[in-house]
């Protein structure tokens, strides 16, 4: 399982989930996904749940077969 923070950098550098990589929902927004294979497992997270939510949304959208929205990073710690 691949857990991606979709927030900004800056919120992604001041705090994070161990092991989360990053990759803003901007990006994904302008149809840049995350390099991974779409048959991956994938679980995001961002602060209050909206970014999460619309970047499942996309992800899905895009192909992306197994992704599940965790949230708000404080439901995660």
């Amino acid at each position: 399982m691949i857990l991606i923070d979709v927030r900004t950098k800056r919120e992604f550098e001041n705090d994070h989930i161990k092991g989360a990589i990053h990759h803003d929902i901007m990006d994904i927004m302008s149809g840049i996904y995350p390099p991974i294979d779409k048959d991956e497992e994938v679980s995001l997270y961002c602060e209050s749940g909206n970014r999460s939510m619309m970047a499942k949304n996309m992800m899905e959208n895009a192909g992306f077969k197994k992704v599940t929205d965790l949230g708000s990073i404080d439901n995660l710690k």
